[in-house]
C-alpha cells in the first residue's frame, strides 16, 4: 500500500457494529468514542482497499486504491472532519483506556495531516505507489481467505487497475531525489517477478479457461505499466533528481510525537541514541575479548559466522530454535502463552526474498478465515556462488539465529500477536499502534531472554545479541543525522561499518533504508522505553513484582505508544519520563 499513507485500516461493517467499547467507568463517553472510531475506520476502509485486504476485510478485494490529487484531498478533509468530532469528546469524561484510544486516533489523524498535508510526501515518494500495486496483488495470494477461483478473479481485476495507479503517480510526482527514485525503480523492477511468475504459480489449478485468459491479459497490462513506470523514474528523476529525502528537524520531531508519542528536543533524542551506540560498541568489544583476548572484534565475529547449518537444514534449525525458545519461556515463567500459540516455519515467498532474511507473517487483525501465522526464513539463493552462499548463511549462525527467532516468534512478534488475538481489544487497539511498541517489544525480548539465562552465560550468545542491538542503535543515530543534520548516504554507510561492525553490503542497505524511514530508530527507542517502564513498575509493585506479571500487564492494550501507556500501568507512580 501507499507507504506514505498512514496505515489506518477499517473493519467490516458487521464487525464495526459489534465492536466492544473499552471497559469504562464512563460508559457514555467511551461509547460515543467507539461509534466515532467505527465510523472513521469504515470510511478509511472504503478508501483503501489494499489495506483492507491486508487487515482481513474482504469486501473490496477487487478494487485498487485511488491515488490522484482528489483522493488525497478527500483523505485530508476526512482527517479534519474527524479531528473536529474528536475535539467534542472530553478525554476527562472517558475511562483511562478510552482516553488512550482517543489519543491514539487523534495522533494518527495529525500524523496523516503531517505526511500527506504539509509534507505532501505523495509528491516525492514513488515507491509508495509501487508498494500499493505489489502488495494489493500479493495479499490475494498470501492467504487462503477465499476460494482460489475468487482470489484469481480479484487479482486480475486489481492488475487491470495498476496502469491507472501509475498514471496518477506520474501526475503527482514533482521533486524526487536520486536515492528515493532509485529505490522506487529497484522495487518496481523487483515486482515484475511477482506479476509474471509468483501470481500464476499461486493460482495453478484454479479457475477456468476464461479466468486464465483474463489473468494473462491483466498480467500483460500490469507488467507493461510497471516497466514503463520504472523507465519513467529512471529517465525523469534518476537522471534529473531534485529535492532531498531529508524531512527536516521540525517534521522529524512531529513524527516522533504523533507516531511514537514522544515529545523531546531532538538534541536530547540524538544524545540518547549516540550513548546507546557507544555503550553497545564497548560491550561488544569487551565480550569479544572474553571469547578471544588476542583477536579483534571483527575476527571473533567472522569466526562465529562460520558455525551455521547447511542450506537444506536451515528451516529445520529454525524450527528447533522455536521448540527450545518456547520451552525456555515456559520454564523461566517469562510470559504466559495461550495454548494454541503455534506458528509454521516456512520459506520466505520469492517476492519478498530480496529484502527479507526472516520475518513473522501474521494474518490481519480482523482476519476470520485464514488464521495461520508463518515464520518466514529466507534460504540462500542456489544460483549464487558457494562463497556468496557461505557469507549469507553467516547471519544464521548457531548463536545469532535463535536471537532472530526470539525477535520474530518467542517471545517477540508472534507472542505479541497471539496474545492480542485472545484479548477483547477495542477496534482502535486492534488497528492502530506504534512501531516503537511492536518492534521495541521484539527487540526487548532479544536482550531479556539472554539476561534471563538463554545461552547459559555463553559470551558467544551475548555477543550475537549485542550484534543484533548495535545496528538498531546505529539506525537511531543515522536516522536523525540523515534527516536533520545533512549526513550523506556515504557517511551513513561509514557509520554502520565502523560503529556497528556491518559489512559494506549490509551497511549500504541500512543507509538506503534510512533515506525513506527517518525514524527507524524505533527498535532501540521502544526497547529503552520498555526497560524504563519495567524498572518503574518493579519499584511500584515491590515484592509483588514478577517478570511474567509485568509482561502480562504490558501486553493488555495492543501496541500503543509507551508514553501514553505508562499511566495505565503505573497510575500515580508514573514520573512522566518514558526514557
Amino acid at each position: 500500500m501507499l507507504r506514505f499513507v498512514r496505515l489506518i485500516a477499517a473493519a467490516a461493517f458487521a464487525l464495526l457494529a459489534g465492536a466492544p467499547p473499552a471497559a469504562s467507568a464512563a460508559p457514555s463517553a467511551d461509547a460515543a468514542y467507539a461509534r466515532l472510531a467505527a465510523s472513521y475506520f469504515a470510511e478509511s476502509f472504503r478508501a483503501s482497499p489494499a489495506n483492507a485486504t491486508q487487515t482481513g476485510v474482504h469486501d473490496y478485494d477487487a478494487l485498487l486504491d485511488a491515488a490522484d490529487a482528489a483522493a488525497f484531498a478527500a483523505q485530508l478533509a476526512r482527517d479534519h472532519r474527524y479531528l473536529d468530532r474528536l475535539a467534542a469528546l472530553d478525554p476527562n469524561a472517558m475511562s483511562p483506556r478510552g482516553a488512550l484510544d482517543r489519543a491514539m486516533l487523534e495522533n494518527a489523524l495529525r500524523d496523516d495531516l503531517l505526511l500527506n498535508g504539509s509534507m505532501q510526501v505523495w509528491k516525492r515518494q514513488p515507491d509508495g505507489y509501487v508498494q500499493t500495486a505489489s502488495s494489493a496483488v500479493f495479499s490475494l495470494i498470501a492467504r487462503r481467505f477465499a476460494p482460489a477461483d475468487v482470489r484469481l478473479r480479484d487479482a486480475a481485476a486489481r492488475e487491470e487497475q495498476i496502469p491507472r495507479l501509475y498514471s496518477q503517480a506520474r501526475e503527482n510526482l514533482t521533486g524526487v531525489d536520486a536515492d528515493t527514485a532509485l529505490i522506487g525503480y529497484d522495487d518496481a523492477i523487483g515486482s515484475l517477478d511477482l506479476l509474471q511468475h509468483t501470481v500464476p504459480q499461486a493460482f495453478a489449478g484454479a479457475g477456468d479457461r476464461a479466468a486464465w485468459a483474463r489473468l494473462r491479459r491483466s498480467t500483460s497490462i500490469a507488467v507493461a505499466a510497471t516497466k514503463e513506470f520504472a523507465a519513467y523514474l529512471k529517465r525523469r528523476f534518476v537522471a534529473h533528481p531534485s529535492g532531498t529525502y531529508a524531512i527536516g528537524a521540525a517534521n522529524y520531531r512531529a513524527r516522533l510525537k504523533y507516531e511514537e508519542g514522544i515529545d523531546i528536543p531532538l538534541d536530547r533524542y540524538l544524545a540518547i541514541g549516540e550513548r546507546a551506540l557507544a555503550q553497545t560498541h564497548a560491550q561488544m568489544v569487551a565480550t569479544a575479548k572474553q571469547i578471544d583476548p588476542h583477536a579483534s572484534t571483527q575476527a571473533v565475529l567472522a569466526r562465529l559466522y562460520r558455525v551455521h547449518p547447511r542450506p537444506e537444514r536451515l528451516l529445520a534449525a529454525a524450527q528447533a530454535d522455536l521448540v527450545k525458545l518456547r520451552a525456555f519461556i515456559v520454564a523461566r515463567r517469562i510470559i504466559d502463552l495461550p495454548p494454541d500459540a503455534s506458528i509454521r516455519v516456512t520459506e520466505t515467498p520469492a517476492f519478498l526474498r530480496a529484502t527479507t532474511v526472516a520475518s513473522m507473517d501474521p494474518p490481519g487483525p480482523l482476519e476470520r478465515t485464514a488464521s495461520q501465522a508463518y515464520y518466514n526464513v529466507t534460504p540462500p539463493d542456489p544460483r549464487d556462488s558457494p562463497s556468496v552462499q557461505e557469507q549469507y548463511l553467516g547471519a544464521f549462525n548457531d548463536y545469532e539465529r535463535p536471537i532472530v527467532s526470539a525477535h520474530e516468534v518467542y517471545p517477540g512478534h508472534y507472542t505479541n500477536f497471539t496474545i492480542d488475538k485472545h484479548l477483547p481489544l477495542t477496534l482502535t487497539e486492534k488497528l492502530l499502534g506504534a512501531s516503537s511498541f511492536a518492534e521495541g517489544w521484539a527487540h526487548y525480548g532479544e536482550q531479556m531472554i539472554v539476561d534471563e539465562g538463554w545461552g547459559n552465560g555463553d559470551p558467544r550468545v551475548r555477543l550475537m545479541q549485542l550484534r543484533e542491538a548495535i545496528w538498531r542503535n546505529a539506525r537511531f543515530v543515522a536516522g536523525v543525522k540523515m534527516h536533520t543534520q545533512g549526513m550523506t548516504v556515504r557517511q551513513a554507510i561509514r557509520l554502520f561499518e565502523t560503529q556497528a561492525f556491518l559489512d559494506p553490503a549490509s551497511a549500504r542497505g541500512e543507509a538506503r533504508r534510512g533515506t525513506q524511514d527517518p525514524t527507524y530508530g524505533y527498535y532501540t527507542l521502544g526497547k529503552m522505553e520498555i526497560l524504563k517502564l519495567r524498572a518503574d513498575y518493579k519499584k511500584k509493585m515491590g515484592r509483588a513484582f514478577t517478570l511474567a506479571r509485568f509482561h502480562h500487564e504490558l501486553l493488555q492494550y495492543g501496541d500503543p505508544p509507551i508514553p501514553l501507556l505508562r499511566p495505565l500501568l503505573l497510575g500515580a507512580a508514573d514520573d512522566g519520563s518514558a526514557l
